[in-house]
């Protein structure tokens, strides 16, 4: 096992996955285990917005949209570049396909699980996990 980072190197390595899901494991010498959590994670994102899933704005005056937000914003940059390029725009016409609550729930759930990838990476990098 290799020798833990200091507290504050471990937190700077872990938020690389809200660059790009998986990095933070990359960078600690998991690559096998970097490159499955990249695909998961993408393919996840990926298929929320084919399913006319919504990235929810972080200043939606409902109070579950913004809650959703918090767990989306969980992808880092992927989520702020699709947001910037339009994709998942929420709107009354995408509220009502038969497929936006799955789509919202694979959004949601890729930036929950790009969450517990930085947490995870957290606890490789301070040695309590290999």
């Amino acid at each position: 096992m290799a020798e833990p980072f200091p507290r504050w190197k471990a937190y700077a390595v872990s938020l690389l996955t809200l660059a790009v899901p998986g990095l933070s494991h990359w960078f600690l010498g998991k690559k096998a285990r970097a490159a499955a959590f990249f695909g998961i994670v993408i393919v996840t994102f990926l298929s929320g917005l084919a399913l006319h899933g919504a990235l929810f704005p972080l200043t939606s005056p409902n109070w579950l949209f913004r809650l959703g937000a918090v767990a989306q914003v969980g992808m880092g940059a992927i989520y702020a570049a699709a947001l910037a390029l339009g994709f998942g725009k929420l709107g009354l016409l995408e509220m009502a396909d038969a497929m936006f609550g799955y789509g919202n729930t694979f959004l949601v759930t890729a930036g929950l699980m790009n969450m517990l990838l930085c947490m995870d990476a957290f606890d490789i990098a301070v040695g309590r996990k290999e």
